[in-house]
């Protein structure tokens, strides 16, 4: 049995991915489990409930295992016992992590918007036909991970294959971005603590372990007014989490900008000289900045030395 897993956190890019896949895997012959490494998300869960579609299984460790990872690489990303498992499969669009594996395996890896894309890519190389449902699921993906094409990472295939998808699945873009980002950006049920650990990432950077949270929103000033909240919240998750530094960034997708929260002076001294702006009042100010993964952990790398 091979275990298809998504990322801890799960955004809906993982999730959409890792359940499609398993259809891919399975029209070759495999015999696959889709599963996930933690809770659903708010917009995720309006995905699946719109689509009647179940969620892959929660898994809590991987120990001993075939695992096929989706959406990740590193070791710092995934589910528990992932060091102790084997793996056979990587489908992901972020950077490398340092992952060995004893044998050669299936791996694919591109610089593209969301692995989503990726999914669909493996599936018209082979000639295999997807159904409505599946195709909803993969442009919903993704819709979520480029922000409805608005994020850096957004690629010319991505915006092709989703209009391809669009026509397929006969849903609309507009409307479908419309009401995901309705159940994706609505906190009012979320609690600070939640907010800083729901797309919370550790990173390994040369001999640096570093946190980054990031929350997307529409109206950021509502999460700007509860600042010394949030600071004191980081402040006790670094220690819990045992990083060296820990960053958490408010982005506005409408605006296109990023509030980049400050607890220390040690996190305030990296991220200067990563992003070349002063700090105020324990924040830095980010104008175009939408990405952790294109714009805010390579300009951290770059200064820790990997």
């Amino acid at each position: 049995m091979i275990y298809l897993v998504s990322h801890k956190k799960p955004d809906t890019d993982s999730i959409v991915a890792t359940i499609v896949m398993k259809y891919f895997l399975k029209k070759l012959g495999k015999e696959v489990k889709a599963c996930r490494a933690g809770k659903i998300n708010g917009e995720t869960a309006y995905i699946l409930n719109y689509l009647k579609q179940k969620p892959p299984v929660l898994i809590n460790d991987l120990s001993e295992r075939k695992i096929f990872l989706i959406d990740h690489n590193e070791i710092e990303q995934g589910c528990k016992g992932m060091e102790k498992a084997e793996i056979v499969g990587i489908l992901d669009h972020h950077r490398l992590g340092g992952l060995e594996t004893i044998e050669p395996i299936f791996s694919r890896i591109e610089a593209i918007g969301s692995t989503s894309t990726l999914v669909f890519k493996l599936f018209q190389e082979k000639r295999f036909l997807l159904s409505r449902k599946q195709a909803s699921l993969l442009l919903a993906g993704i819709i979520s991970d480029t922000l409805k094409f608005i994020s850096p990472t957004t690629t010319k295939e991505d915006k092709k294959i989703a209009k391809k998808l669009e026509g397929i699945s006969g849903e609309n873009i507009e409307k479908l971005s419309k009401e995901m980002f309705k159940a994706r950006f609505h906190i009012s049920r979320v609690s600070l603590g939640d907010l800083i650990r729901k797309d919370y990432k550790e990173f390994q950077l040369d001999s640096t372990k570093v946190g980054v949270a990031v929350w997307e929103t529409i109206i950021p000033k509502e999460i700007l007014e509860e600042k010394q909240k949030i600071l004191k919240l980081l402040t006790g998750l670094k220690k819990e989490r045992r990083v060296d530094l820990i960053y958490f960034g408010v982005i506005d997708v409408l605006k296109k900008e990023c509030y980049f929260f400050l607890i220390d002076k040690k996190e305030k001294k990296i991220a200067e000289k990563a992003f070349g702006k002063k700090e105020k009042e324990s924040l830095i100010y980010l104008p175009g900045v939408l990405s952790r993964k294109k714009q805010i952990i390579p300009k951290l790398a770059k200064i820790l030395g990997k």
